[in-house]
């Protein structure tokens, strides 16, 4: 079965983007939020989910294998089908697990399709999964992914943008470090049109400021996947 695809974006339309792979062109089911920042890139490789029905034969990809293993949880529960639950991903993968976490129904209604009862039948069934799996435990990361999107908001970029990259951070690393790597692979998803400044400000969980010059120099080695450091 499919799992990897490698390749480049050639074209998009809503949430199907064309993944150009050795000169055959791949019909890939993405998240929104996923699918800006691959049609910017020259290539990707996205972690793949076969859907497979009587009439088609439908891939589904993500940039995180996280969030292809959050899309194959959602799938396990009865009357959510792939696209409410690539809807649902799109929130990013750890805002789905706490909002399961937090048995928080309206989270889920938010998303088109989804009713109350499916709502609270994903949090029934997946609480106990979630908690079960060793990398849906997020507690460590919540202070980090709380500093670092305080920064990014205040530089002007989008909360789809910055969900995106929060989503990908990994819970041993400092708060410079994080906010540096997603610097440079947030792309230029601003919600106005202003230059980065040469060095930002953090304010870190023990209360101390961190200024972290963010130069052309750190742009190769940070970006995507988890550089050495």
């Amino acid at each position: 079965m499919m799992r990897l695809l490698t390749g480049k974006p050639v074209d998009h339309q809503d949430e199907v983007l064309i993944l150009d792979v050795h000169g055959v062109g791949y019909e890939v089911w993405v998240p929104t939020k996923e699918l800006q920042i691959a049609r910017q890139k020259d290539q990707v490789t996205l972690h793949i989910y076969t859907f497979v029905r009587e009439e088609a034969l439908s891939l589904y990809g993500f940039l995180d294998p996280l969030e292809r293993r959050m899309f194959e949880l959602l799938l396990s529960v009865s009357g959510v089908g792939p696209k409410s639950a690539l809807s649902v991903v799109d929130k990013g993968a750890q805002a789905v697990v706490e909002a399961i976490q937090q048995s928080e129904v309206g989270f889920f209604q938010s998303v088109p399709r989804l009713g109350k009862k499916t709502a609270q039948k994903i949090i029934l069934e997946l609480q106990s999964k979630v908690g079960s799996l060793n990398e849906f435990k997020l507690t460590p990361q919540n202070q980090l992914t709380t500093d670092v999107r305080d920064a990014l908001l205040n530089l002007g970029y989008n909360e789809g943008a910055i969900e995106t990259v929060l989503s990908r951070l990994q819970p041993d690393w400092e708060v410079t470090y994080a906010l540096k790597w997603s610097l440079q692979n947030i792309g230029n998803n601003k919600i106005e049109t202003r230059a980065v400044p040469a060095s930002v400000d953090v304010l870190a969980e023990n209360g101390k400021r961190v200024d972290e010059t963010t130069g052309a120099g750190a742009g190769a080695s940070m970006s995507e996947g988890a550089p050495e450091k």
